[in-house]
Order: structure tokens, then sequence, then C-alpha cells
């Protein structure tokens, strides 16, 4: 056994209550806990500069590279030109980068909770409402919905009014966001127009392709056409109790009932389709999604008492 390396991290957590709220009957409590953490690879062992930690499925893999975040996810990116555009083949098709690329750590930038418990009498209410920012994820489901024409954007309509997935002659097929070049070998990329004749300014893309081959391409072009933002916003837990008055429970004492509904809603997803939080595991292969059952909502009953 040996050390691959070593890794800093610097972080700040807090864990803050307040009650902003408290009367003869009523309590409002508020439970917000916060956590961010930064870290880089410092350095691998000797002649090492990137070490793989998982492999994924189609050319996609989750490495420690020395001087980034842990956990970058790796594959082909878009080709971009120096003002940031997404750069296309004559044939309306996207380029990707000859060799494999950064395209975001797994890990989140910070995450936080938010708890809102209002009590009345013997009822009480709470409100368990999750936070994560930044992270990217790999979705081989997006991958393979739109590769195999499962997802509703498969269906799309297009600026002609006609789906996508009618013939080009007759209106239908993809016009994606870009603008007509060629890579060079040294990385840079010479603008052509929709001709391939080399031109000095960028000209935008104007060649639709098939509804099959855009499909296709989530496949066999760049990796990061299925690298999404892993932020969301879940609305984790609502519950609802009440507490009987120990006066009317003889020796059971502290006899509560309540009812819950668990990862009720979900917003500000980057791909509506995914869940952000279900990768294929919880090991080193984080950041990578594929596989898993759909998440759930739960609902249930609680009862608790002492005697």
């Amino acid at each position: 056994m040996i050390n691959a390396g070593s890794i800093s991290n610097k972080g700040i957590e807090f864990l803050l209550t307040l009650t902003p709220v408290k009367v003869k009957d009523f309590t409002w409590d508020i439970l917000l806990n916060f956590a961010k953490n930064t870290n880089k690879v410092e350095e691998l062992i000797e002649g090492v500069e990137s070490l793989r930690l998982a492999n994924g499925p189609f050319n996609i893999s989750v490495e420690a590279r020395v001087g980034e975040a842990y956990g970058q996810l790796v594959g082909t990116d878009f080709v971009y030109d120096a003002k940031g555009n997404k750069v296309v083949g004559t044939n309306g098709r996207y380029l990707k980068t000859t060799v494999v690329q950064s395209l975001g750590s797994v890990l989140p930038d910070w995450n936080a909770g938010i708890t809102n418990t209002f009590k009345f009498k013997g009822f009480d209410f709470s409100a368990l409402i999750d936070i994560q920012h930044g992270g990217k994820i790999f979705s081989t489901s997006y991958m393979w919905g739109i590769y195999s024409g499962m997802l509703e954007e498969t269906a799309a309509i297009n600026a002609n009014g006609k789906n996508i997935r009618d013939a080009v002659a007759d209106g239908g097929g993809v016009l994606i966001d870009g603008v007509y070049g060629k890579l060079n070998a040294d990385g840079s990329v010479t603008y052509l127009d929709k001709d391939g004749n080399p031109v000095d300014s960028p000209v935008k893309n104007e060649t639709y392709i098939s509804g099959v081959r855009w499909a296709a391409d989530h496949y066999s072009g760049p990796a990061a056409q299925n690298v999404f933002d892993a932020s969301y916003v879940k609305l984790r837990e609502l519950r609802l109790g009440y507490t009987i008055p120990n006066r009317y429970t003889g020796p059971i004492q502290n006899l509560r009932i309540s009812i819950y509904g668990r990862n009720l809603a979900i917003w500000g997803r980057d791909n509506k389709h995914i869940d952000p939080e279900y990768t294929t595991s919880s090991g080193n292969t984080q950041g990578i999604e594929g596989g898993q059952l759909p998440s759930l909502r739960s609902f249930g009953i609680n009862l608790t008492c002492n005697f």
C-alpha cells in the first residue's frame, strides 16, 4: 500500500438555531446549516499528474489531477473559438477535442439545509429544504434517452415548425448552435463559411442535420453534451404531528402521532430528467449517473410513546 498523493482542504461549516417567534402557545424555530469546502490535489506519486479514480461508461472517467479540485469528470469537450462559440463542421455537427479534458469536479461548491418548525399547543409542523450548489454530473440516462429516441427532446418541433424526426429535405432535422470552423493541430480554430472556405469572422451554423444523426452524436460526439450542473433545491421532508396531553393517556406518556412526506419536490435542476443526487456509487464513482431506479416520494405515519 502506498500514499497516492496529498490534497489540501479549506472550508467553513456552521449550524445556526433561531427562534423568531415564541409566545404563549406558539413557537417558530429555524435550524440552518451550511458547509463549503475548497480542495486541490497538491501532488500525486512521483511521475504521475493524473490518477484515475473510476472508469465510467462511454469515454468518461473520474480522476484526481494535480492542481485541480478532486474528482474531475474527464472526457471529450466541445471545441470553442476564442469568443466562446461552439464550433461545428460544415456538416452541421459539433467538433470535439482530440484529447480528453477536465469537465468539472463532481464535488459541489456548497451545501445547505433549512428546517422550519412551528409548534402550536400540541401540534407541530416542520419543513426541511436541502440545497446543493455546483458540482458536475455525467448522465448516462440522458445520453441513452436521446440516442434511443425515448426522451421528449427527440420529438421536438424545430424553427421550421416541423418535428425534428422529419427528413431534413422536408424541413425537419436539428440546427445546433455554433459557428463553422475546423480544429487545427495546434489547437487553434480556423473559421469557415458554409461551403468550407476559410474566412476571417465567425459564420453562424445554418446546416440542419437529421434527428437520428443528432441523437447518435450524444453517444459519439463530445462527452460534455451529457454533463450537467448538479445543483438543486429539494423539499426533503414535510411533517405534521400531534402530541396528546398526558392527562388523557393514562400510563402511556408523550403519545405522539405524525404523518410525513419525503422527497416531495425538486427545483433548479440543469436537466429535468435526472436527480443530481443519484449516482452509480457512493464511492469514487460519484458524478456518474445511470442505471438507478428513479427517485421516489414516500409517505408514512409515525406513532411514538413512553411507558
